[in-house]
């Protein structure tokens, strides 16, 4: 395998559906063998490689095969086809203090897991007291496993395996259960411990993906779909989410709301001064709407995209609708040159109602700019029909607006910079 510490060759996983348990048995006794059963894939031919050191999430929607694709790398499935080849120790997180007798105490199961990865006496002792001080349960450590809360039981299953020093670590969602400490804890574990180790990340939380992984595997039906770039996948991920939604739901519905919208302003605008968006990618959406003009403006109307914090700043799209729209919804999101999502803000979140859209019309939003650090940034505009959680995309356009914000005094990590305050001194008796 050389430089792959972990080779997925043709995978399939195939199950026989039956309509009942009858159909099973005249399937099996049968003479000639006839089938009863339908064909199910859970997964159909897959292939990807993983290099020693990367760090991968895995994606896609349930039922897609993530945790069949997991179970087999881990041995806990056999596949119907093809092959794992996998070299080094592999440890997984794919189900809260899976492996874990539930009649032991925790240090018996710290023993036990030990044990099993082929761990000396020496090693024991020297990863047992690591794993006790990380998992910090205290006197529990000394409980049955079966009196333990979900959020001590993770805390402990998560520090049995990483102080396991496994050649790859396979986590399924299980750092989305905790308190957000010991989520942030595990995290910065997995940056020390597992530096030059190799991550395979299942989750749901695609800013756990963008922080934490370099390469994305998005599956669905048991194929892959996208294997790449982070941004790239998840941009990806989104269209499909969003093509999903509209599948599954029609823009013609009806809207009842007892609030007010907002009036259409009676003066005339020019648009000629907006920049025609550039799209570095189709848009999004069902094209009932298309966002064509997008710019920012600063407090003396001229289009800027340098920025600086407490700064008011305007919004501005031109947006075409194709149909009328009855219960239209615009907003941006904005995000860092690594993909993390810095703020996200939209009518309905301001408590505006958009009156009906229809033909062309001008949207401004208005906003201070909060104390984000420097950098630079983009926005990605949408435009929807519905309400906060139960809507369709029309356009949605990523890094339709680009800006930056120039750096202070000190160069400081971090999303946003706070350089006002106030300090006091105070001497203690």
């Amino acid at each position: 395998m050389d430089e792959y510490v972990l080779e997925v060759r043709d995978l399939v996983k195939r199950y026989k559906l039956y309509n009942s348990e009858k159909d099973r048995l005249k399937e099996a006794f049968h003479p000639l063998h006839k089938s009863y059963h339908k064909d199910f894939y859970a997964l159909n031919k897959i292939s990807f490689q993983v290099k020693r050191g990367e760090k991968v999430g895995i994606i896609g929607s349930n039922g897609a095969g993530k945790s069949t694709i997991l179970k087999i790398l881990t041995g806990v499935l056999n596949p119907t086809e093809g092959e794992v080849v996998t070299e080094g120790r592999i440890a997984a997180l794919l189900e809260l203090g899976a492996g874990f007798n539930m009649d032991y105490t925790g240090l018996e199961n710290i023993r036990l897991n030990c044990t099993l990865m082929g761990c000396s006496k020496e090693e024991m002792a020297e990863k047992g007291e690591k794993i006790i001080a990380f998992a910090d349960i205290g006197d529990y450590i000394n409980q049955p496993v079966k009196t333990y809360s979900s959020g001590m039981f993770v805390r402990l299953a998560f520090a049995t395996q990483i102080f396991s020093d496994p050649d790859i670590l396979i986590i399924d969602e299980a750092l989305s259960v905790g308190d957000i400490r010991f989520q942030q804890k595990c995290y910065r574990a997995m940056d020390r411990l597992m530096k030059d180790k190799t991550v395979i990340l299942v989750t749901h939380d695609t800013n756990a993906v963008t922080r934490f992984c370099k390469r994305v595997i998005w599956i669905n039906h048991g194929e892959v779909m996208f294997d790449g770039g982070v941004i790239e996948g998840l941009q990806k991920y989104q269209e499909f989410i969003i093509n999903q939604g509209i599948a599954e739901a029609s823009d013609t519905e009806q809207f009842v709301d007892n609030d007010q919208s907002l009036a259409v302003s009676e003066k005339k605008t020019l648009i000629e001064q907006i920049p025609d968006i550039i799209c570095t990618d189709k848009p999004k959406g069902n094209g009932n709407a298309v966002i064509l003009k997008g710019a920012i403006f600063d407090e003396n109307g001229k289009i800027t995209d340098l920025l600086e914090p407490d700064q008011m700043i305007d919004c501005v799209f031109i947006v075409e609708y194709k149909k009328r729209i009855e219960r239209p919804i615009i907003g941006i999101e904005v995000f860092d040159r690594l993909g993390n999502i810095i703020l996200n803000i939209n009518t309905e979140t301001l408590g505006v109602q958009l009156p009906a859209g229809d033909n062309k019309v001008r949207y401004d939003l208005s906003f201070v700019v909060p104390k984000l650090n420097h950098g630079q940034y983009t926005m990605t505009v949408a435009v929807a029909n519905g309400y906060q959680d139960d809507h369709v995309q029309l356009c949605w356009i990523d890094d339709a607006l680009q800006f930056q914000i120039k750096q202070r005094r000190y160069d400081l990590p971090g999303f946003f910079y706070l350089d006002k305050g106030k300090v006091d001194v105070s001497r203690v008796e």
